[in-house]
């Protein structure tokens, strides 16, 4: 009996911790065409060390929003990036 009340709660546990999040937002579309714009790409900005990540259009997630304008990501949203 405790047996298989501890496989039932092991597989339980199991598909909480493997359930993909759902949370993260969708990839934003760019208004243009191009999602990254090669003239703002910009290597000699630093950026601040903080992690608030936002989703590019790209599907790329970016540690803040200073690395995406760095990168020359045309429109981003605040979050991670779905898989």
């Amino acid at each position: 009996m405790k047996k298989t009340i501890l496989a039932a709660l092991t597989c339980t546990f199991l598909i909480i911790c493997c359930e993909k999040n759902n949370n993260c937002p969708s990839t934003p579309s760019s208004q243009a065409e191009t999602c990254i714009d090669s003239t703002l790409i910009n290597d000699s900005i630093y950026c601040y060390e903080l992690y608030a990540p936002v989703c590019g259009c790209d599907g790329i997630t970016y540690s803040n929003d200073c690395y995406a304008n760095k990168s020359g990501v045309s429109s981003y949203i605040s979050g991670e990036c779905c898989d």
